[in-house]
């Protein structure tokens, strides 16, 4: 017989009770969306604020639907622009925050405690085994918002539709999906059979594939098919919005007039009894979604009222006008992803471990985290959110009192003499003795390392070439003052291996992202007085993301992640090679979530990531996933700059319902909250 899972995965049973490894986050995987690397627009150099703390339990709510006033408009400010309205090739948050209202996944996560709950799905079990098979039953009386039934047929499309398709963003998905059918040889509605135990298939196999009517997708080319122009009142789902409006440049609306989600889904058992929310929602009319460009001119908007709310946090310099303002307030919660640099692990020299460390050694956090960002972020390491702690090293290896506190997170800190003076030497020796940090305790640039947490070893113990330092050749250092030696890779300038060009790091329109553009700029200047060749290139945002993700065709890139998920499976899509282009057919344009080739060159988790992936059990998973990570940490396919310390800016004069203390309430919880949000009497 099926054999029943828990659904707590592990976590806290009690709502009221918010540990750091929980928070709220994106449905599945599968929503895990790009944005721009999370810079503030306002320029701010005092070293102080953004030191308290996230409090341990989120808002409690003493309110019904009975006592609520429905109706009103919520206005939401975004700087840059949504990339499409097609849920099945649309990569960025920007567009997923509204479309994520207008689709509904089998199962959900509580947006307080991480336990799985029924959506679309009332129940489900798993027959484990080398190829186990899942179970679930479909719930009964819901409507498409065009009004059409959803049936069985509407279930076994969406899966056979994305199983035949495989669209980038959901490959990952059905990847180890063999079939799917009516289970008519037992109680059950669905059976779906797998190739091989899937860790996360409450989550990935039931919850991670948005319902697409078959009725609108039957016989459509998914990468050209455009849901605002072949329906009436934009894109068909079950969830409790229309997308009405959609125009990437300027802005967007979705307006909450589906009668029968408020009928079934917004009114669920689990919803009922829950602290946090209040079910019977959304209550407000409509969300309209304003696009401004860049994040100084969206962050004005707000603090002159044109606006409600908006994506991201405050810009720091700006908290404390917020802070003071009567009719503003400032919802606390922290980041479901990070912003990072991602490193182009095709090309040579940045497929080699060593070197990427060594660039690593030239960023200067004290001046991201402290002066530009004015600790309102935490300092990046593993590519997991301390939002969604329990499947990090530290959290697994050290404890929850150590979560980006432990020594093994800061092997990669900048290298100083003092203060923001890079240690140039020590760099240089670094690399010409052909050093790596492989997870070995020692002294690497006159900085101690304890050793990794987990055990685990870079994939190179030594770098990949041989290293020296010359006279400057490249124009790039002769036009820059403080570069005295240039880098040799085998004898050649970086030039010389790279057709030509210095390494080139893209990075956002300065003018929408001062800040980080100062930080990479003080990072491009280390470099070159270290002796390495390095230019910058601002791209817009969609445009880096077709560079990067579908052609890529990149050095090192800024970038940033949202809805990553509590359970460690974002690092299977991120990391793997399964998610990589190996660009041996050429470049097919797909989107592929492992832009970086990390698997396939300049190192490799394959193996942590694959076994984390099949374990069923949660905490032997965590431990694995852990392991993972601190590979990927080593290895350097990213750098990650930050996570953020959320202080999402809402006019509370007009709205309440805010819930405190979630996981990006702008993004990823923001299912959550725009269930609650609603006008004041």
């Amino acid at each position: 017989m099926p054999h029943r899972r828990n659904r707590s995965d592990g976590t806290n049973d009690s709502r009221r009770k918010f540990l750091k490894a929980s928070g709220a986050g994106a449905v599945a995987l599968s929503l895990a969306g790009c944005s721009s690397g999370g810079d503030d627009s306002n320029d701010a150099t005092t070293d102080d604020g953004g030191n308290e703390t996230t409090e341990a339990t989120p808002t409690e709510s003493d309110q019904s639907a009975e006592d609520i006033e429905r109706g009103g408009t919520l206005v939401y400010g975004m700087s840059s622009k949504p990339d499409t309205a097609n849920m099945l090739t649309s990569s960025g948050v920007y567009a997923a925050v509204a479309l994520n209202r207008v689709y509904e996944f089998g199962t959900e996560l509580d947006p307080v405690d991480q336990s799985v709950q029924p959506n679309v799905f009332t129940d489900w079990s798993i027959e484990e085994g080398d190829k186990p098979s899942v179970f679930f039953d479909m719930r009964e009386g819901l409507k498409w918002n065009d009004g059409e039934d959803f049936t069985k047929e509407d279930v076994l499309f969406t899966y056979r539709y994305c199983m035949e398709n495989e669209p980038g963003n959901y490959a990952s998905v059905v990847e180890p999906i063999e079939s799917i059918e009516e289970a008519s040889d037992s109680d059950w509605d669905f059976r779906i059979d797998l190739s091989q135990p899937i860790g996360y298939w409450e989550t990935d196999t039931l919850g991670g594939l948005p319902f697409l009517p078959k009725h609108k997708w039957e016989g459509k080319d998914y990468q050209q098919y455009s849901p605002m122009e072949e329906n009436e009142n934009g894109p068909v789902g079950l969830g409790p919005a229309h997308l009405t409006k959609f125009d990437p440049d300027t802005s967007m609306q979705i307006v909450f007039d589906h009668d029968n989600y408020f009928e079934t889904l917004s009114t669920l058992d689990w919803k009922q009894e829950h602290d946090q929310l209040i079910a019977g929602g959304p209550f407000l009319d409509k969300v309209n979604f304003k696009v401004y460009g860049s994040k100084t001119a969206m962050t004005n908007a707000f603090l002159q009222g044109e606006i409600d709310t908006h994506y991201g946090s405050m810009s720091t310099s700006k908290i404390e006008k917020v802070k003071n303002t009567d009719g503003m307030s400032l919802i606390n919660g922290v980041s479901s992803g990070f912003s990072y640099l991602g490193f182009n692990g095709r090309r040579k020299p940045l497929d080699d471990v060593g070197f990427k460390q060594a660039i690593a050694f030239m960023f200067d956090e004290h001046y991201w985290v402290n002066r530009l960002k004015q600790g309102y972020v935490v300092k990046g390491d593993f590519a997991q959110t301390p939002g969604y702690a329990r499947p990090r090293p530290d959290f697994q290896f050290a404890g929850e009192d150590e979560v980006s506190t432990h020594p093994a997170t800061e092997a990669f800190d900048f290298r100083n003499k003092e203060a923001a003076v890079p240690d140039v030497e020590a760099v240089r020796n670094f690399l010409t003795e052909g050093k790596v940090i492989d997870g070995s305790e020692g002294t690497y640039a006159g900085k101690d390392y304890p050793g990794s947490l987990s055990g685990v070893s870079a994939s190179q113990s030594e770098a990949k070439y041989d290293y020296s330092f010359g006279s400057v050749q490249s124009s790039v250092l002769k036009d820059y003052d403080g570069a005295d030696k240039e880098i040799r890779v085998g004898g050649k300038t970086i030039p010389e291996v790279m057709d030509g060009e210095p390494i080139t790091f893209f990075i956002d329109p300065p003018k929408n992202t001062p800040k980080e553009a100062k930080a990479i700029q003080r990072l491009v200047d280390n470099l070159k007085q270290l002796g390495i060749p390095v230019k910058t290139q601002a791209l817009s945002f969609n445009t880096m993301s077709s560079r990067v993700y579908n052609e890529e065709d990149f050095d090192v890139y800024p970038m940033g992640w949202g809805g990553t998920g509590p359970f460690g499976s974002s690092a299977y899509s991120f990391f793997h090679s399964d998610n990589a282009d190996d660009l041996s057919d050429g470049n097919d344009e797909s989107f592929m979530y492992n832009s970086t080739g990390y698997g396939l060159s300049g190192g490799s988790a394959d193996d942590f990531l694959s076994t984390a992936r099949k374990e069923l059990d949660p905490e032997k998973r965590n431990k694995t996933t852990a392991k993972a990570l601190e590979r990927i940490y080593l290895d350097m396919p990213y750098f990650l700059m930050h996570y953020e310390k959320m202080r999402w800016p809402v006019n509370d004069q007009k709205f309440g319902g805010f819930i405190s203390n979630l996981v990006d309430p702008p993004y990823a919880s923001f299912g959550s909250e725009i269930n609650n949000i609603h006008l004041k009497e």
